[in-house]
């Protein structure tokens, strides 16, 4: 068993109530935003009056999980006075910490005497910049993506008490930690800056670039900013061994399928590190599943050298995962007491089978099945496909989780 260092902390990105109920205790930690001050601010964030539930929710878990709240983009005069009723609120909810970028933010914290992390906003990149914000009182710093191993380890070992967390997998910006004023620029207002939480990502669009000496078309039509994903699950030793102590998982974009899927995957590459039983054979059947949610292809970030061309998807602007989220029907009735639950197949391109994992998806729900038993008619069958000319069929299931009538069902598959 590897016990030389100690375990870090599994963070993981949450969007709203449905991404939080259904990876229940799998991460250390959660990061969340409420509809401002976050860098997500398209996404469905909490609402503020939920604070408390959030925390409570999350510190009621076995073992408890964290929540950090996040307060990092660049701050108005105007906003002052709300920012600090929301960090008192968030003081009195007992969020355990906020991710902030903004000297304001980080004051309003301290006066309030409440833990802050230092968001990778702040491009923390050599070992003065780290000081000072660990004597400014930073319980953490997000270190800028754009480190090497031996970066972070050189700023580790200089801090006394503060904490260092990096990102291990995810989307990747090609601005400096995504301090970016493209989407701003191209749509000409401050109502569209990355640095605000509400960037159109113009990197993932097809450009033309040309040479102004010579006039050579470069690149015509590609999308030679957009990056691929980062992806550190065969490098989880590496990253131990670097004395980070909370690895970060970028998505609260993604929807809860993706995040409980990567959450798992890093969850059982980090016991297995500590269990000695880190392997190829794991390490693939790790990937296998990565490979099925959305992703743009995979690369190291900076970690072991500065990412080339070869890290950046010139052809394919969204999900490359040969895998897709198929819509197949609908829930017509549901019984709570026998778990029978009626569905209405209505697409003709997929058969369903037993043993096949199905997505219940609903306004306030979001669960997966795996199919044990499947009737039409009180006949048991093992496999149906609704042909094109048929009506929709009606299908009895036996589902463990709760559902609610027209919860839309789905399949991810190839087809």
């Amino acid at each position: 068993m590897n016990l030389e260092r100690n375990r870090p902390e599994l963070l993981v990105p949450i969007q709203d109530w449905k991404s939080l109920n259904y990876i229940k205790n799998l991460p250390d930690a959660i990061y969340f935003g409420i509809d401002k001050y976050n860098m997500r601010l398209k996404a469905n964030n909490f609402q503020r009056s939920d604070l408390s539930k959030i925390t409570d929710y999350c510190h009621s878990q076995e073992p408890q999980i964290k929540a950090y709240l996040c307060t990092n983009i660049l701050i108005y005069n105007s906003e002052l006075d709300d920012l600090e009723n929301l960090i008192r609120e968030a003081k009195e909810a007992n969020v355990n910490a906020i991710i902030a970028h903004d000297i304001a933010a980080i004051s309003l914290a301290k006066k309030y005497n409440l833990d802050f992390h230092i968001s990778t906003q702040a491009n923390i990149s050599n070992i003065k910049s780290a000081i000072f914000y660990e004597n400014l009182g930073a319980k953490r710093l997000v270190l800028a993506r754009e480190l090497s191993f031996i970066q972070i380890k050189e700023i580790k070992d200089q801090l006394k008490n503060t904490e260092i967390e990096c990102f291990i997998h995810g989307s990747m910006c090609t601005a400096i930690s995504g301090r970016c004023y493209l989407s701003a620029t191209i749509c000409q207002s401050e109502g569209f800056s990355a640095n605000r939480g509400l960037c159109v990502q113009p990197c993932r669009r097809e450009w033309k670039m040309i040479d102004d000496e010579n006039h050579e078309i470069i690149y015509d039509g590609k999308l030679f900013l957009n990056s691929k994903d980062l992806c550190m699950i065969e490098h989880i030793p590496e990253l131990i061994n670097s004395n980070i102590d909370a690895f970060k998982i970028e998505g609260r974009m993604k929807d809860p399928f993706y995040v409980k899927t990567i959450t798992q995957c890093y969850k059982e590459a980090i016991n297995c590190y500590f269990n000695g039983n880190y392997n190829k054979e794991k390490i693939n059947n790790w990937l296998e599943r990565i490979l099925k949610v959305y992703n743009r292809g995979f690369h190291t970030g900076f970690y072991f050298k500065k990412p080339t061309i070869s890290e950046i998807q010139l052809n394919n602007r969204g999900n490359v995962s040969p895998f897709k989220k198929h819509y197949i029907g609908k829930v017509l009735n549901c019984n709570e007491a026998t778990k029978i639950t009626q569905i209405l197949l209505e697409t003709t391109r997929i058969s369903l089978k037993l043993g096949d994992e199905i997505i219940i998806i609903g306004n306030n729900t979001y669960s997966t099945e795996k199919i044990t038993k499947m009737k039409i008619n009180n006949d048991e069958i093992i496999s149906i496909k609704r042909e094109k000319d048929e009506y929709p069929l009606q299908i009895d299931m036996i589902l463990r989780n709760k559902v609610k009538i027209n919860d839309k069902i789905y399949i991810i598959s190839k087809i």
